[in-house]
């Protein structure tokens, strides 16, 4: 006889049959997402051909020296880890480097930066849970297609069932040191840091502990204000698995805090923080109670995109999953006060069964945080469904506003390709819009162009 979570896994794989053979896809011969660029006959700037991110890495793009830094992997192919260089000061694409010749096809491992005192550029990078390392590699921007040779990291944890995944670089100068913020310990967030701009790396430590029954995976975002504090917004795990809530907390010399600064407790004395000990955003359904196969727990926050405006205050946007075909998008905002919390957009239906969480994404400027992206295949403001693939929209939001009163503008119409995972950055006062375009079926299987848009900031 099987246990009750044998029978459920073997419902779950026997679910996935139908949904692997409608995409043309197996186990053993995954089908490659052929993106027709000729019939694709749009406006954007393509600052990058070929490679997709996922959205736990960060910053995934930089800028620096009028150049623009993109880190994706291949979909299709080798699955190359690549960087991407565009010259923002003429306008043109320079070309690509290959940071790893065959990086397993998935988005989750894309390289991510950190700009050096020196001036070169460090790129990071590690695979899915796959192993124990994170690697390097350095660029000046003067040359930005010729890279260093690899240097390998290994980390080391006492559960074999500890694996690397997701980089996030974040330097506080305050204390001179390097973070890298990734998944390992126990399936928790983890660090490593540096003193020696990546050069090398301390042991890891564990960051913040899941109390959820079982082995689950906190998801979180990270900001930083580069002098001396982290921000980070989080869950409870994976919104397949629970019905997570949304917590937020700050990481500032070693030390938990409040949005208010009040001190939580310290790192070292005290271990790493648990979510009940953070400040509650929004309460999800608190259960593991799911429907049979991939469909998420209901009422399932997730997390998507986090910064901080110029007076110190977090913006933390996430998405709610109510149903397949139904999620929402929310934007939570500290006043200086308390926390501002409403409902944003209609985010539409998820890009695959598999991972019936997944939406297009919403993204705040990490400037000015009331200039917000998503990516939708519903009209926003109403959830009518519109016919099409998921397209950009923009609006600015401010405190007071929530979804009666915020004003949608779409800025791709019509496409015939998908248009998801916008992020935002800067340069000597232009504001560099920048999205995954063209075909995905899975986070192994695509093909996507990075394309956007370079604008003056007006504000």
């Amino acid at each position: 006889m099987f246990d009750q979570r044998t029978v459920r896994r073997m419902k779950s794989l026997l679910f996935l049959i139908p949904i692997l053979t409608a995409h043309g896809l197996s186990a053993e011969h995954p089908a490659s997402s052929v993106y027709d660029r000729s019939a694709d006959q749009h406006d954007f700037i393509v600052f990058m051909e070929e490679g997709g991110w996922c959205w736990y890495q960060d910053p995934r793009t930089i800028a620096q020296d009028g150049k623009l830094f993109i880190g994706a992997v291949r979909g299709n192919g080798n699955g190359e880890a690549l960087v991407g260089v565009y010259d923002l000061e003429n306008g043109k694409a320079i070309g690509t480097a290959v940071m790893h010749p065959n990086f397993d096809r998935d988005d989750h491992n894309s390289p991510v930066f950190y700009v050096r005192p020196d001036g070169k550029i460090l790129a990071v990078y590690a695979r899915h849970g796959k192993d124990l390392y994170h690697r390097s590699r350095t660029c000046d921007p003067s040359d930005p297609l010729n890279w260093s040779d690899e240097t390998r990291f290994e980390r080391r944890s006492s559960n074999k069932r500890d694996k690397v995944t997701y980089m996030n670089l974040y330097h506080l100068k305050d204390e001179d040191t390097l973070y890298n913020f990734f998944r390992f310990v126990e399936f928790n967030p983890s660090f490593v840091t540096s003193n020696g701009n990546g050069d090398s790396w301390s042991e890891p430590t564990h960051f913040f502990k899941s109390e959820a029954d079982g082995r689950h995976r906190p998801y979180p975002r990270y900001a930083s204000n580069g002098k001396d504090t982290v921000y980070i917004s989080i869950t409870d795990g994976h919104p397949r698995n629970f019905g997570n809530s949304l917590y937020y907390f700050e990481f500032r010399a070693g030390n938990f805090y409040r949005a208010d600064g009040a001190l939580i407790k310290n790192l070292n004395t005290d271990g790493p923080l648990r979510p009940s000990e953070t400040e509650l955003i929004y309460r999800g359904s608190m259960t593991q109670e799911k429907p049979e196969g991939f469909e998420s727990v209901p009422n399932s926050a997730w997390t998507s995109s986090i910064a901080v405006d110029a007076r110190g205050r977090p913006h933390i946007a996430y998405s709610l999953y109510l149903s397949d075909n139904d999620h929402r998008y929310r934007l939570a905002s500290w006043d200086g006060v308390s926390w501002v919390d409403r409902e944003v957009a209609y985010g539409g239906k998820c890009l695959y069964p598999r991972e019936s969480s997944y939406t297009g994404l919403i993204t705040v400027d990490p400037v000015d945080p009331t200039v917000v992206f998503i990516s939708a295949d519903v009209h926003p403001t109403t959830g009518k469904d519109t016919g099409g693939l998921h397209e950009i929209y923009r609006a600015r939001i401010e405190a007071e506003d929530d979804i009666h009163s915020i004003k949608w503008e779409p800025v791709t119409v019509n496409s015939p390709v998908r248009n998801m995972r916008p992020v935002v950055v800067h340069e000597k006062g232009k504001r560099v819009v920048l999205w995954n375009r063209g075909v995905f079926t899975t986070y192994k299987d695509y093909q996507l162009d990075t394309v956007g848009l370079i604008e003056e900031v007006t504000r």
